[in-house]
């Protein structure tokens, strides 16, 4: 982590075994149910797709009937496409696979805002049942000098989890479960997060070396599995880390040193010299 890293913070337990994290002026609640700031975005709704279930083959998604993505492989995050507020239904099916043979199908309700709807847990069910998880994404504005980032923990077989910025930094999220999400907001810089199981600073289950930019947000999702052998797939643990929205242009380019303008040419000291002794 680099000098201007986090803080030391305090850890309060909340609801859903995530915490607030409290800064100098700043204070995030880190939740399943996260309100998005009071910055002003973009009407409309943007949703995106997510496949994280180890076991799962490649799927299709269809929004009520309609195939909206084909082919999806585990690891990908789509991107953002436009939809209309309202209520839909996803259906997750096997690739090439009919609508009868759905392995998912949630009906949802969107309003304004991003949404990513992610498959996650396994086919096999040994851990985790599958599941579609949606999450309200928030993309709104970040200051030029802080990244938020949200946590997913979709490892099937992994427990409940911390998640540090490097080993002896601070808790960004604790004790977060299967399926259980949340935003914190950091300064921008170099980052190592570490993951532990909760309450346990001993051994860390896997380390991401991360590159956080200001005015950005990211999403973490923690995938696959801690323990390979005998898994119904050979899809070991990992971090997946996207950015969900870059830094806003215009911030980008105030940082940008202003080019300074053109000084006068001097006049030549051989031709100033002449001059001055003609002069006399």
């Amino acid at each position: 982590m680099t000098g201007n890293g986090v803080s030391r913070r305090r850890i309060l337990q909340i609801g859903g075994g995530l915490v607030v994290v409290n800064g100098v002026g700043n204070t995030v609640a880190a939740s399943g149910d996260h309100e998005t700031n009071d910055q002003p975005t973009d009407t409309g709704v943007r949703t995106r797709s997510a496949h994280l279930s180890p076991d799962a083959p490649n799927i299709d998604i269809y929004v009520d009937g309609e195939l909206i993505r084909e082919d999806v492989s585990y690891r990908t995050v789509s991107d953002y496409r436009d939809l209309e507020p309202g209520t839909y239904t996803i259906q997750v099916v096997p690739t090439g696979e009919d609508l009868a043979e759905a392995v998912l199908e949630k009906t949802v309700e969107v309003d304004d805002g991003d949404y990513t709807a992610a498959a996650i847990g396994e086919v096999a069910a040994e851990n985790q049942p599958l599941e579609a998880l949606i999450l309200e994404d928030d993309n709104s504005p970040v200051g030029p000098g802080t990244a938020r980032v949200r946590v997913l923990h979709a490892s099937p077989d992994a427990p409940a989890v911390d998640v540090v910025a490097g080993e002896n930094g601070d808790a960004l999220f604790e004790n977060v479960a299967f399926g259980e999400s949340g935003y914190t907001e950091v300064p921008e810089g170099e980052y190592t997060l570490v993951i532990y199981p909760a309450g346990d600073r001993e051994t860390s289950v896997f380390e991401i070396d991360v590159s956080l930019a200001g005015g950005a947000v990211y999403s973490a999702f923690a995938i696959g599995y801690l323990e390979t052998e005998g898994a119904p797939a050979d899809e070991p643990f990992e971090i997946l880390l996207t950015e969900d929205s870059p830094p806003d242009e215009e911030d980008v380019e105030s940082d940008e040193e202003e080019p300074k303008e053109d000084e006068p040419e001097k006049e030549p000291e051989t031709e100033k010299k002449y001059e001055d002794e003609k002069a006399e």
